[in-house]
Formats: structure tokens, C-alpha cells, sequence
């Protein structure tokens, strides 16, 4: 009944646990370094004071939160700001690819398609299979943190770390469904990637650009990065103004799009 999702789901499991693993490995790397970064957070905290505050926006940083005596506020700047989405995007757009375009691309879809089941079922088994994949890597990547911290003896705030994972989650949601629409619009990988990559660079060039020039700060509100910020997730344990809304509502609208064109392209081109 789950054929294609249980294969996706088998196909991809070593690929979800090289990121997961990767992912707490960095967080043991950061959650190990706290307590002798902690001691001199004094004057951590007063060097970074004397950097522009644009510079952090820049970063997607609320310099507000910036304070290396605080677990969950070191940890945004440290990890969710940067490591975090670099490995969900590429695990997203893997996944996104699996869907579509390996298989265009290889001259097997043909046959996935000759087999007793419409386009519809291939496509939206696949990219639940990969939604649920994305929601256990947003859930360890995130949540890996507290056993850490409780190793280390390190303080946790457990509610910032739902509000996290549950604003990540969405976040890479819209990275997924985005990529998805690349997967089924393209016959080639490598062009997938490209256009996956090239919305994605823009999208994050739009965010840097709106924060430092005050006369283009509307073209924020285009681009993912704004609505994902390790700061407001995890250091404040708050979402980013309509967050979920914008980005669940841009995943649901993209993927009817996607669902449409995979059921009416040629699959041998």
C-alpha cells in the first residue's frame, strides 16, 4: 500500500543518519566548548558589544540575544545560525530530488510510472516519506542538545528547544517543497540543484541586503531567512512574526504546483 514511501524511506535512511550524526556531533562539539567559553563570557560579551550591530544582522543574529553566559543564546549564534540550516538544506534538496529528477534523470522513471498506481500516489508517497525524514532530522538535530547539555552538566530551557525544532521544521519545510518543484519541473539534476541553489542564494542576499539598507527592509519579507531565526527559536523560544504561517502556507501552495506539473509532464524528458 506504501510501496513507494517504505522504499524512499529505506532508500534514504543511511542518508538521514550521516546528517543526523553529523548534526550531533557538531552540537557536542559546541555544548563541550560552553563551560570554558562560559568562564570568559565577560569579556566575550564585551567584545562582541563593540562590533556593528548591521554586521549581526547580517548573520541573522538578534544582537539582543548575543550572550555566550547563556546555553540556548550561544547556541543559536553558534549553531542554528549557521551548521543547522546548511546541513537541513542539502539533506532537503537530496530528498527533494529523490522524488523526481534522479529518476528522470536516470530514464527509470518510465517504468516506476508503468507500474498499477497514478502519478498522484508516487508523488505524494514520496514526498511524505521525505517530510517525515525532515521532521525526525529537525527533531534530533535540535532536541540532541539537551541530553548534551545534561552530560556536561550544563542549564536548558526544554521549551525553547520545541519552539526550535517546531520553527526549524517549517523552515526547511518551504526549503523541501521548493526544491520539489525543481525536482519535477527538471530532467536533470545538476539543473535542479542549480535552480535550487540560485533561489536559495538570492533569498539570503535579499535578507542581508534588507537589513543593512533601510530603504529596501520590505524585500525581507520574500525571503525564507527571515522567518527562520536561531535567535527568536531558540535563544528568546519565540517564532518569528507569521512564520508558520508564510512558510506552511508557501510548502502547501508549491507543492499543489509541483503535485500538477508531475502529473502532466512527459516523464521521458
Amino acid at each position: 500500500m506504501l510501496v513507494f514511501a517504505t522504499r524512499m524511506l529505506r532508500d534514504k535512511l543511511k542518508q538521514f543518519i550521516i546528517y543526523s550524526v553529523a548534526a550531533i556531533a557538531f552540537l557536542e562539539m559546541y555544548v563541550a566548548l560552553f563551560p570554558a567559553i562560559q568562564q570568559q563570557a565577560g569579556s566575550v560579551n564585551q567584545m562582541l558589544k563593540s562590533f556593528p550591530p548591521e554586521l549581526f544582522k547580517a548573520m541573522n543574529i538578534d544582537p539582543a540575544t548575543l550572550s555566550f553566559s547563556n546555553f540556548e543564546s550561544y547556541l543559536s549564534s553558534e549553531y542554528m545560525s549557521f551548521i543547522w540550516p546548511i546541513l537541513a538544506i542539502i539533506f532537503a534538496v537530496s530528498l527533494a530530488n529523490y522524488i523526481a529528477v534522479n529518476e528522470i534523470e536516470k530514464g527509470t522513471m518510465e517504468t516506476l510510472a508503468s507500474l498499477p498506481a497514478n502519478r498522484s500516489r508516487v508523488f505524494m508517497q514520496r514526498y511524505l516519506a521525505g517530510l517525515v525524514m525532515l521532521a525526525g532530522f529537525s527533531s534530533v538535530s535540535l532536541f540532541g542538545a539537551i541530553p548534551l547539555a545534561m552530560l556536561h552538566s550544563t542549564d536548558y530551557v526544554i521549551g525553547h528547544y520545541v519552539t526550535a525544532a517546531v520553527g526549524s521544521f517549517f523552515f526547511i519545510w518551504a526549503v523541501y517543497s521548493l526544491a520539489t518543484v525543481f525536482s519535477v519541473f527538471f530532467s536533470e539534476k545538476g539543473k535542479a540543484n542549480m535552480a535550487s541553489g540560485g533561489v536559495l542564494i538570492l533569498m539570503y542576499v535579499l535578507s542581508v541586503v534588507s537589513s543593512l539598507k533601510e530603504s529596501l527592509q520590505n524585500l525581507q519579507y520574500v525571503s525564507f531567512f527571515h522567518y527562520f531565526s536561531g535567535s527568536s527559536l531558540l535563544a528568546k523560544g519565540v517564532y518569528p512574526n507569521y512564520a508558520l504561517l508564510v512558510l506552511g502556507g508557501f510548502a502547501v501552495v508549491v507543492t499543489a504546483m509541483a503535485l500538477w506539473w508531475f502529473g502532466r509532464r512527459d516523464l521521458s524528458v
